[in-house]
């Protein structure tokens, strides 16, 4: 698998930083992000935040204290979980946010699309992690997301993980599967589950990620289109 290393704050032992080495940094902890979480641990490069162009706030974090999103001034995106309530910025910030056209990525009906909204940036629903599943057979463990694109596109992707490549490996690799436009309308966890593996079913039925972007999707498809949906007959 992808190798990742781990950050602590120096300020708060509950807050550490993942890189995932593919631009995207992962801040996870509790409560609100201070801007003197970011001095960390074992780090001497005084603009190591600068070095990702995507910020992901995961849940349990609550808020986003002054100064805090400064020290990402340079990210394309950012991607916050449902549990945040509040961000500070800076009017300078969102200037040059809303010049560089930074994407603000969330669940729908959340603080993040309303903060979006709010500041004139772009909104995309976040992706949504469906499922991870082994294949022992292949020696295989696969993870399955819903992703959502800038153009409108969506796809499930599978990242399928094997041990080394010799002549008895399966192999492994990325694929996409891309679906239809509105793909969401009249579908529920259930039909959805039906076009993933059996072995992916009941995590993808107890998704409640998936579950609200459904029924929310749904339910602005009605309000839009003044007509109901195929689950409802």
């Amino acid at each position: 698998m992808r190798q990742t290393a781990m950050f602590f704050s120096k300020h708060n032992e509950k807050i550490v930083y993942i890189n995932h080495y593919s631009g995207l940094l992962e801040v996870k902890g509790e409560g609100v992000l201070r801007l003197e979480d970011t001095e960390l641990w074992h780090e001497s490069r005084r603009n190591w935040a600068k070095e990702y162009d995507t910020l992901s706030v995961t849940e349990g974090i609550t808020a986003l204290g002054e100064g805090y999103l400064d020290a990402f001034s340079h990210i394309d995106c950012l991607i916050l979980s449902r549990t945040v309530e509040s961000a500070a910025v800076s009017p300078e910030l969102l200037k040059r946010w809303r010049k560089r056209k930074v994407l603000i990525c969330g669940e729908y009906d959340t603080f993040a699309e309303g903060f979006a909204q709010e500041n004139g940036l772009a909104f995309l629903h976040s992706d949504i992690p469906l499922a991870e599943y082994d294949i022992e057979i292949a020696h295989e463990h696969d993870i399955v997301t819903l992703r959502f694109h800038t153009n409108g596109q969506s796809d499930i992707h599978f990242n399928c993980f094997t041990p080394g490549s010799s002549a008895g490996s399966y192999g492994g690799g990325e694929y996409a599967n891309k679906l239809p436009k509105d793909f969401y309308v009249g579908c529920t966890v259930e039909k959805f589950a039906d076009i993933i593996s059996e072995r992916a079913r009941e995590q993808i039925l107890s998704n409640e990620t998936l579950r609200r972007f459904l029924e929310i999707s749904n339910e602005r498809y009605r309000r839009k289109h003044g007509r109901k949906t195929n689950d409802e007959g």
